[in-house]
């Protein structure tokens, strides 16, 4: 798995899918390109199944993990 120190955030397009800390599985909607914050929508999240269908969600730098394929 990818460290986060390794991802250059403000590269990441919308439809890229990243793998979160807990492993959440999210794809980003929206990078403001600041290398703190992606607006993502979760695929699938294990411990928290409700975020599935909440919506646009902020996530922080830290939490991204890795760049699935």
């Amino acid at each position: 798995m990818a460290d986060n120190k390794s991802i250059n955030l403000v590269d990441l397009q919308p439809g890229v899918r990243v793998r979160m800390a807990g492993g959440a599985l999210a794809e980003i909607i929206e990078n403001p390109q600041d290398g703190f914050w992606l607006i993502v929508r979760y695929l699938d999240h294990p411990a928290e199944p409700a975020l599935v269908d909440a919506g646009e969600q902020q996530v922080f730098a830290t939490d991204v993990e890795a760049i699935e394929p």
